[in-house]
């Protein structure tokens, strides 16, 4: 790890005040990680866009189908990802042994995560029909639920050999992987969603294939999200350098020791993502019951905040990985620094993008819609998007500072206080109760989520954080293979 020189100290003015430190530093951990993680939502964006030229029904199913897998792998997917920090504070104090066993106990943890995720998919037809959706877009959805769920073990070790990479600062590797699977899924989606009549060559047909719909997208996925998960293994297990130094192509048995701590740590941050996950798909449900012209413009709403995120999810992991690096070498004050000048990094985005979205807000919602009715609500939308993305852009920062340093209980703890007892009952009050419309809802949905990043913030600046350890007693940290 390099050395880092603290801002200056004294009399705070307002020129340090709004400088931000280390900020090449940061960016260039954030800048690749933006497009790792928009290379994940891409995938989900390519197949709805291809569906859309096949029917309004595959359309409806894929969307249905994509919200439930994501929702059920919303259970695991922290889970998975907490090998990022165990990784980030071995790597910060130099000890190359912990960085190859938790990797491997994270890889055993995401296979069994994934197999459960694989499980509930291919019998989600059990429960399919409580959506209350028409007889054909259930069918349809199972359909893209089993074979997206194919993938399962695939999303869960991609997230897992990401914490390897991440937490030693090596971002670019996941990137180029995000970049390649991409490129496969456009292809392979074409290919399948729509079909081909092949190439003839020597007297035989080649490539032909029938279109197959919703299956098609699901399955092109699928196979590229496995293809993401082989390409980081081969880069974990390959280079000689991390052979030599993490000995990370020797396999360690599953050890419930490390397993445990894996777990301890990961499954309150697994348990806030699920929080979150669910309380916008009732969020969603709720605004339903204003009508369609309304479950429309959120809808759109929710598209246009779910790529304005990804700068602030950058900096989310870049400020994660730092302050994981810094506690591990045992200087908690370089991590605190450096988590103030992500939060002044945040600040500066989030007022970036809310202007964006405040100067373009009569031209947003058209890109999505030709409905003179949903564009009506757009304007006012777009303004309420640009306060909520504000708030809820400082809650991702707060608690993945807390998520570096292991702290994950407080910030689980406050989304099951803030969203289930505030958020989730003031959005039925405005919606049902007042019968308030899409706006009113979103507005107070803004405040929520402006709220839960206050209390994040004070948790990080009260410095408890700090005292967090995140390494149970390792029996000699055992050789690998043992």
């Amino acid at each position: 790890m390099s050395t880092a020189t603290a801002p200056p100290t004294g009399r705070p003015t307002v020129r340090s005040l709004l400088t931000v430190h280390h900020g090449r530093e940061i960016s260039r951990l954030a800048g690749p990680t933006i497009l790792t993680m928009l290379s994940q939502t891409l995938m989900w964006t390519v197949d709805t866009a291809l569906l859309g030229r096949v029917s309004s029904t595959a359309l409806a199913a894929a969307g249905l189908g994509g919200m439930i897998t994501w929702a059920g792998y919303s259970l695991c997917n922290q889970l998975s990802r907490i090998t990022g920090t165990f990784v980030a504070q071995a790597h910060g104090k130099g000890d190359d042994e912990a960085v190859g066993d938790y990797v491997w106990q994270g890889i055993w943890l995401a296979l069994a995560g994934g197999v459960v995720l694989q499980a509930i998919g291919y019998f989600s037809y059990v429960w399919l029909p409580l959506t209350r959706n028409p007889a054909e877009v259930q069918a349809l959805s199972y359909d893209y639920i089993r074979w997206r769920s194919a993938s399962a073990v695939g999303t869960q070790l991609t997230f897992a050999l990401m914490g390897f990479f991440q937490g030693r600062r090596d971002v670019h590797v996941p990137m180029w992987a995000g970049v390649v699977a991409n490129l496969l899924n456009l292809v392979l989606a074409i290919w399948l969603i729509f079909g081909w009549t092949g190439v003839e060559l020597a007297g035989h047909r080649w490539l032909a294939m029938a279109p197959h719909g919703v299956t098609g997208a699901a399955i092109a996925t699928s196979i590229s999200v496995t293809a993401n998960a082989a390409i980081l293994a081969a880069w974990l297990m390959l280079p000689r350098v991390h052979r030599l130094r993490y000995r990370i192509h020797i396999p360690r048995r599953p050890r419930p020791r490390e397993i445990r701590d894996l777990v301890r740590v990961g499954s309150p941050s697994a348990g806030e993502n699920f929080i979150d996950m669910a309380s916008f798909v009732v969020f969603s449900a709720l605004i339903g019951r204003a009508g369609a012209t309304q479950l429309a413009a959120s809808q759109i709403t929710i598209n246009l905040l779910s790529f304005s995120f990804m700068p602030i999810w950058g900096l989310t992991i870049a400020g994660s990985v730092l302050v994981g690096n810094w506690i591990g070498a045992g200087r908690p004050d370089l991590a605190e620094q450096y988590g103030r000048q992500v939060y002044k990094l945040g600040i500066y985005f989030s007022l970036a993008i809310a202007a964006l979205l405040v100067l373009l807000r009569t031209h947003l919602f058209r890109i999505f819609t030709p409905d003179p009715a949903v564009i009506a609500l757009g304007s006012g939308l777009a303004l309420v998007a640009a306060a909520f993305q504000f708030g809820d852009g400082l809650r991702m920062i707060g608690g993945g500072l807390l998520n570096g340093a292991g702290d994950t209980r407080f910030p689980m703890v406050q989304s099951l206080i803030v969203l289930w007892g505030i958020f989730l009952p003031l959005s039925w009050w405005i919606i049902v109760h007042q019968g308030g419309d899409v706006r009113a809802a979103w507005l107070g949905g803004a405040a929520i989520y402006l709220l839960q990043a206050a209390g994040l913030w004070w948790r990080v600046r009260s410095g408890k954080w700090k005292r967090v350890r995140i390494f149970g007693a390792r029996a000699g940290g055992g050789a690998p293979g043992s």
